[in-house]
């Protein structure tokens, strides 16, 4: 099962990416400042916290890939430290009149998303701090003119840089913030999807422990009514029983004999999974196996389809085979008319198809949406117990497949099980 990130994970991949943007932006703007409006700047320091930016973000970026779960601090260790390198930077770049003090707000944004109470409340007194000490202790820039200056010919040009820091602010804040938003949102909806298959999971585990608990229980009374029915009817034919007595004698046997035979069925179903092996296994095969285990009369009613060739796949052979066979089944039982029932086996692109297609009375919306559920059924009393479905449902999860039932055009029902291979 794929491994659902953190928020601290999805935290830092965003950081990394908001410092890759910040450290081509300085590039950019120390080389216009340098070109452009000739400033001195002090060129040994501020090369220092780019390549100390860039060498943490390679670092990061690989101490990150190795790890599923990361702690909080490392995240609250790359704020501050970029709160460090932004006031260093600032420093030495005309301080608090520097334009783009505005993005200690990136950081603090990026950190109410990703932080608790107490590590925010932290990163907010650590940005104040930071900006109080480029404000009363920055080094104003030089330049021709005076341009550094408050109140020089060239102050206007502090403005417009303000402006342009203001808009540049926003738009950090807007799509770091949103796309670190979308990410949560994307890794809530991947856990909400693991609950849901553990919960299906569970429900197959309680089924199996039932479903041992009902062999058990009933195998053995069953067991002493069909030693007693045999009985029962070889004496009534030493006796000469008039023949009404001695068929109802034999109905009793083939009746046992068909709760056996449920009860098999029942067990087999329940406890079957993904515990068996994977075994190497063609299209032909998978219908050859379902032919062999589909109950008489209903193999002459199919019409099958195989695609993929000689292509092989690797999965249980009997699990799948058993998958198959609820379908056909079910599809069968659907379509009293004994009307054709197609199979199509597809195998190609990393996936084995299989659809089976009936022309019965189809599924209504509301069956649609319960089908797959343990013991939902559509079928008539004693005619079944609603876990075909819900078994195929639950190996199509455990392999990392689907299962899906729709409506086919001119009435009847689509069930298609797609397994990755």
């Amino acid at each position: 099962m794929t491994m659902v990130p953190s928020i601290n994970n999805i935290s830092l991949r965003w950081l990394l990416r908001l410092r890759w943007v910040a450290l081509a932006g300085q590039v950019v703007t120390l080389v216009f400042a340098a070109v452009v409006l000739e400033l001195e700047l002090p060129w040994v320091p501020l090369a220092g916290v780019m390549l100390v930016t860039a060498a943490t973000n390679v670092l990061l970026r690989r101490l990150a890939a190795g790890m599923n779960r990361l702690s909080e601090w490392m995240v609250v260790m790359v704020i501050a430290a970029d709160m460090v390198l932004l006031t260093v930077m600032i420093y030495f770049t005309g301080g608090a009149s520097n334009p783009f003090t505005s993005f200690y707000l990136v950081l603090v944004a990026l950190a109410s998303m990703s932080l608790g109470v107490r590590w925010l409340s932290g990163m907010v007194v650590l940005a104040f701090s930071c900006y109080l000490v480029v404000y009363y202790h920055g080094r104003p820039l030089k330049g021709p003119g005076g341009i550094g200056e408050i109140g020089c010919p060239g102050y206007g040009l502090h403005l417009q840089g303000m402006a342009v820091a203001f808009l540049l602010t926003s738009l950090c804040v807007a799509y770091f913030v949103q796309r670190m938003h979308r990410s949560l949102q994307a890794r809530d909806a991947a856990l909400a999807e693991m609950e849901a298959k553990a919960a299906r999971a569970d429900q197959f585990s309680a089924l199996a422990a039932l479903a041992a608990g009902v062999a058990h229980e009933l195998g053995s009374p069953l067991g002493t009514i069909a030693v007693a029915g045999r009985e029962l009817e070889r004496g009534l034919e030493r006796q000469g029983a008039d023949g009404e007595t001695l068929e109802d004698a034999r109905l009793i046997r083939r009746e046992v004999e068909r709760c056996r035979r449920i009860l098999d069925r029942l067990d087999q179903r329940s406890t079957s999974g993904t515990g068996d092996a994977p075994e190497p296994m063609e299209a032909g095969e998978l219908v050859e196996g379902v032919e062999e285990a589909l109950p008489e009369g209903m193999w002459g009613r199919l019409r099958v389809k195989c695609e993929g060739g000689g292509e092989v796949v690797q999965l249980p052979r009997r699990p799948v085979v058993q998958a198959v066979v609820i379908l056909v089944q079910n599809a069968c039982e659907a379509d009293e008319t004994g009307a054709e029932v197609e199979l199509e086996v597809r195998i190609g692109g990393g996936e084995l198809e299989v659809v089976v297609r009936d022309r019965g009375p189809g599924l209504s919306a509301a069956a649609r949406v319960h089908a797959g559920e343990p013991f939902f059924t559509t079928k008539p009393p004693r005619h079944g117990m609603g876990l075909g479905l819900f078994l195929v449902r639950t190996l199509a999860l455990q392999l990392g497949g689907r299962m899906e039932l729709g409506g086919r055009a001119g009435g009847g029902t689509e069930a298609q099980l797609t397994l990755p291979v």
